[in-house]
Order: C-alpha cells, then structure tokens, then sequence
C-alpha cells in the first residue's frame, strides 16, 4: 500500500494489524524494511496477518538525513559506486535474497558509464540509490503490508505495561512512540536504526565555544559537513581545523569549489591540479595527532578494487589454532597472521617495482614467512593464549630475528617494512620552519607536498607495484574477516576490548580509511595557491592567554611558533559514545533505564563503560538496566559498536554483508512473534 496512508480500514476490520515501528529510515532501516517486506512476500498462508510499517524519520526514508540527495554534489564518499548494496545476496545466504540490484548494477542500468569499481560515489549518487531501492521495495509489498512514514523524530518510547514476556497478547505488548509533532504511534516491536546521533559537547569543547561566544570568534562543534553552518568562516581568514580525516576533506570541498574555485589538470604525474581561486576562499588549517591525513586509497580507473587472498589469516589457520569454537586473542594469536600477510604483499611488490632493493632472492622472505606461521600455529594450537604483554608501539615494530633475515635480503634497508613509520611519519620531526606555498627547503611545508605527491603516486601505482598500497589490500581484506570473527563471538571480550578496538582498529584507518586519491590532488593544488597551512603532529589547541587578543591556537613540538586564527572547526564525525548521546530519544531512554551501555569486566573488578548499548542474542534484543531483554525491540545501527566491528562501512555486494544478516534475522524475530 502507499507510503503515508493510514491503514486500510477494512483490512484493520477483518484483523488488526502487528504494528513494526523502525525509528530511523537511513540505510539501516531501510535494510530492515526490506527484509520485513520481502519476508511477508513469501508468506504463502491463505489470509497473512496484516502489517503496518512504520518508518519515523524527518528525513525521507532511504537516504536519510546523510545522504540526502539535495547537499553539495560535489561532495565524495571514499567507496566506490560497486561497493553499496541494500538488497541480499546468495553471498549472505539468507532466502528471500536478489531482491532488488546492488548500487553497481542500479548505476549501469540507468545508463552510468563510468567503471563501479574505480569510480568513487557522491554522496548524492549514493542517496539517489537508497531513494530509489526505497521505493522499489515499497512498490512490491504485499497486499497485506501497509507503510507509513512519519516525517518526525521520536523523542521517547513509552511502555504502559511494562516490559513483557515474548508470548504477550498484542495490546499487553504496545510501545507508544511520542514523535516531535506530539502526536504517537502505537507499535507492537521497534526497531531502533537511529545511525549517527548528535552528541554531547565534551568539557573543552563546550568551553571552546564559551570561549568563542565571549571573545566574538567562531566555533563549529563536530557536525556533519553537509549540515555545518561554514557561511560564518570568512574568505581570507585563517580557520584551524580539528581533524584530518573524511570530514575535514569534505569541508575542504565546500570551502574551496563550493565558493566558486576550480581545479584545472595539469600536465605531468597522474592526477596532478592546480587551483583556481575565487577569492572567497579561507586559509585551510588542518591539523591532528598524526599531523597527516589518512593515506589515500589506491582505487583509480587503472587499479580498480578487487578481491584480495590471504595466505596466513584464514579460516584454516583459525582452525588450526582454536578449533571451531575456543575464544581467540587478537595481539597474541591473530596479529602475527596479519603481519605475516603484511609482510609477503608488502615485500611481493617491493619485488615487483624495485627489484634493486633486494641483495638476495626476494623467496627467502616467503620462505621465512611460511616456516614462521607454521611454528606459530603449531605453537599456538597447543596451549592456551594468556595476557598479551605486547603494546601497540612493539606490535607494529619488526622483532630482531625478523630484522635479521631484512637485512640478509635487502641491499637498501630504507625499503623494510615500517609499519610504525608509515603510521606516523612526522613523530619526532623538526622545522625550522612552516613554508609558504612552494615550501622552502626543510619547511614542514616541502615536507608535506613531499609526502603528499609521494602517496598520490603510490595510489596510480597501485597495490601490485607499490609496497605501501599493497599493506591496503591486505588490511581491507582482513578487517573484513576479523569483522566476520567479532560478529561471530570468536574473538575474547578483553582482546576485543582492548586489541582490537584498543589499537588496531585505528591502525586499519590510517592505511584504509583515507580518501579518493583527488583529495589528496586537491590538497597539494590548494597547498601551492597558499590556501592551506600546516600545523605539524602532536597538535594542541588552545586559547589565547588573558588579556590577549581573542583568538585560537594549534601548536606543535615540530615547530616553535604556533598558528593562531578567528575560526576553529572540529572537523571530527560526531562521537558515537551512546553514553554521550545528545539525542533526545536514545539519552532519554538510557536515563529510563530502558537501555543500557554496554561494559567491559576488567581483571582487577571494575567497569569499562563501552561505545554501544548492551544486546542480547542474534536478533539483537536490547537490554535494559536490570539486565532484562527486550522480546520486542530491536537495534541495528552503529550502537552495535560493542559487539561488531566496521559499523560505518556500508553492506558491501557479494561479501555476504554482516548487516544484511542481522537484519534479515530481526525481521525473522519479529514476524515469528506475530500471534495467530
């Protein structure tokens, strides 16, 4: 039936309808949607029992408030067009599946001519898909499912009854949804799909903005970019810049094309601009603990993303370790499979690109490789993995016999593996000082461009015949597993806790999660017009003494004088610490205690408060304060942080997309509860 109609009276009349209420119709929803819909088409019964569908967003169901079809199209994800995907397929082994086509294949047959898989989306693009799959599913609902959207937010959940069993009669087990209109839905289960929420200003940044009011500056708090009021950052004007990373690219497009620059190409290495300003341009001022954004992904018409093979971090090597079914450590078990893969592909493309760095057969290091796994895994599959006393700085440090055998290999010991230098390139550097546009010589600067130019090359190149963008397949492909090995329970809570989200999860950032190489050509082009400065690593931001004139400062050890300026943005995503929810619905019902943050058991007795909410089973019940599950409310969405892991990256085609499973599966748990 169509979306925004009241249910149809003479159906309500013949039965009345199991209403599902899923509060949040961005992509998550949406994929809950789907599977409700596509689940009650095969329902064969002779008189299915009604549903009503209720999608409760201010957005329009689909694309949601982020990828809203009406924000500046010049704006780019950092995936590509065939790596999106709402429908299942065989992959996730789930039935009904190919129900609908992945964003690839929706994108060739409305006549796109560019490759999928080399060709990164916009963000328009990607809400155009979700818009269309929207209705797609919509228009092939069964008669007997009727969907309503309601174009508020949901403030809070009401339950007059209280928390029941999961064979409650349908009016015992109603939640009452209050939306910002005032009004209500009624709801038989709920799912919250909420995404990313707004959150709380933490202390310094709610004094940054005290700071700012008082002083007459201007201060962004962490937003999205779309929704970033950047009219108030003045052309000309220096703005500083919390973060390096997807948003700061974003709002860097916004401020520079988005006010009427123009990037030219120029001739010479691939990719390579300049910028034409428009003069309504501020001075960009990134800056973060790195000190250097994200390597950029080596996805260009050349090089499109493709399938990589592990050789070390397998299901066989897993299975020789801990068997089906003992909980695996990541530092101690599963890190030196993942360096061992590190190793061969980086060294595989060394072979490949610069044959002269090697003294000796490149096989040596295969075959040091091959016999190092198998005495770990022999070691490993025999006695239990205890407390890892490794720290992230020793972990991504070659260990003296590995340098050994580099150095028996290597004629040039510059090009061994350095993963704690690639990481952080700048730590310990020194200028004497900053640059201008060209950057003097030894100016942080010319260091910059250098390193800049250096990745950009490195992403034409490839990950076949650059060593650093070979460490991107390897990793891409093993964050994919291990998110598989999280989801599944495998992996110790403590390792998980601690390893995995404690350090490596941001290790996997730095060399995946940067953006299409044309940032960082748009970068090094806005950094030769003078539009872009530098701040160095280990920044800090601070105000201005008293009695100086209002203003604020990024500093670095790399260099002795600080930059000041009128304007700080904190270029961060919003924080998604439920904890710190600034949304009315979630923070109101974790105070009900009707959710409950998640929390780590440490050794010594106490409580680690986790980023997500606790659920319970594969449905993902939520549980509340007292540890009671909820039978007839659900979560999907980025809450999930402590038990999964990648909640951010989209469902990707024939990957067999975790999402997508555990969406199917709620929907399982909601129409299994359905009486009669």
């Amino acid at each position: 039936m169509t979306a925004e109609a009241p249910a149809d009276t003479a159906t309500a009349a013949r039965s009345p309808a199991h209403r599902i209420a899923i509060i949040g119709a961005g992509p998550r929803g949406l994929t809950v949607y789907e599977r409700l819909v596509a689940l009650a088409r095969k329902d064969s019964t002779p008189d299915p029992r009604p549903l009503e569908i209720h999608l409760i967003d201010p957005y329009p169901p689909g694309a949601g408030i982020v990828w809203r079809t009406d924000q500046d199209p010049d704006l780019l994800m950092n995936t590509t067009i065939g790596e999106q995907t709402v429908f299942p397929d065989p992959s996730c082994e789930v039935s009904p599946a190919s129900t609908g086509p992945d964003m690839g294949t929706w994108y060739r047959a409305r006549g796109g001519e560019a490759d999928p898989d080399s060709t990164f989306s916009t963000r328009v693009l990607y809400g155009e898909y979700l818009t269309w799959a929207y209705e797609h599913i919509l228009d092939g609902a069964p008669d007997h499912v009727t969907t309503v959207h309601h174009p508020q937010a949901a403030t809070a959940i009401i339950e007059p009854t209280g928390v029941e069993s999961a064979g409650a009669a349908p009016r015992e087990r109603t939640q009452l949804i209050r939306l910002t209109d005032t009004t209500t839905v009624s709801a038989d289960a709920v799912v919250l799909a909420v995404g990313h929420i707004p959150a709380e200003l933490n202390d310094e940044r709610a004094a940054f903005a005290r700071y700012a009011r008082s002083g007459r500056l201007t201060y962004l708090p962490p937003d999205l970019p779309a929704e970033a009021p950047v009219e108030r950052l003045e052309a000309g004007e220096r703005v500083i810049f919390r973060g390096f990373g997807l948003n700061y690219f974003d709002l860097q497009t916004v401020l520079t094309v988005g006010r009427g620059g123009r990037f030219v190409e120029q001739e010479g290495e691939p990719g390579a601009l300049r910028y034409i300003p428009s003069g309504r341009e501020p001075i960009l001022v990134p800056s973060s603990r790195r000190g250097v954004p994200y390597r950029s992904k080596p996805i260009t018409p050349d090089h499109p993303l493709t399938d990589y093979r592990l050789r070390y971090f397998t299901p066989e090597s897993i299975d020789r370790l801990a068997g089906q079914d003992a909980s695996l450590h990541f530092n101690d078990q599963l890190w030196p499979l993942v360096l061992a893969d590190l190793r061969r592909a980086w060294y595989a493309a060394l072979a490949l690109s610069e044959p002269e760095a090697f003294a000796a057969d490149p096989g040596r290091i295969t075959e040091a490789l091959a016999e190092g796994v198998d005495r770990h895994l022999s070691r490993r599959s025999r006695v239990e993995a205890g407390k890892s006393a490794h720290r992230p700085g020793r972990l991504t440090s070659a260990s003296p016999a590995w340098s050994a055998i580099e150095a028996e290999v290597l004629a040039d010991p510059g090009r061994a593996l350095d993963l704690h230098s690639l990481l952080r390139p700048l730590e310990g550097a020194r200028f004497a000082t900053r640059g201008g546009a060209s950057g003097a010589p030894d100016s942080l600067t010319a260091w910059m461009l250098d390193f800049l130019r250096s990745d950009l090359a490195a992403s034409h190149l490839g990950p076949e015949r650059s060593p650093e963008k070979a460490l991107f397949a390897v990793l891409w492909a093993a964050r994919a597993y291990l998110k598989e090995l999280v989801a599944d329970g495998r992996i110790d809570r403590t390792s998980f806790v601690t390893e995995v989200r404690g350090w490596f999860e941001d290790f996997v950032s730095g060399i995946c999660d940067g953006p299409p190489p044309q940032r960082f050509a748009e970068l090094i082009a806005l950094t030769e017009a003078g539009l872009v400065e530098f701040v160095g690593p280990e920044v800090r931001i601070t105000t201005a003494r008293a009695g100086a004139p209002a203003a604020f400062s990024a500093a670095s050890p790399a260099l002795d004088t600080p930059i000041t300026a009128r304007a700080l943005v904190d270029a961060a995503s919003p924080a998604n610490q439920v904890r710190y929810a600034a949304d009315t619905l979630i923070s109101g019902m974790l105070e009900r205690g009707q959710l409950a943050v998640a929390v780590h058991h440490r050794a010594d007795g106490s409580l680690q408060p986790l980023s997500g909410i606790e659920v319970a089973g594969p449905a993902h019940r939520t549980v509340d304060v007292h540890g009671r599950v909820h039978p007839h409310r659900h979560c999907l969405s980025i809450q999930l942080s402590a038990v999964q892991l990648g909640l951010a990256i989209a469902a990707n085609p024939g990957k067999r997309a975790r999402s997508l499973i555990d969406a199917h599966r709620i929907a399982e748990a909601i129409l299994a509860s359905v009486p009669g």
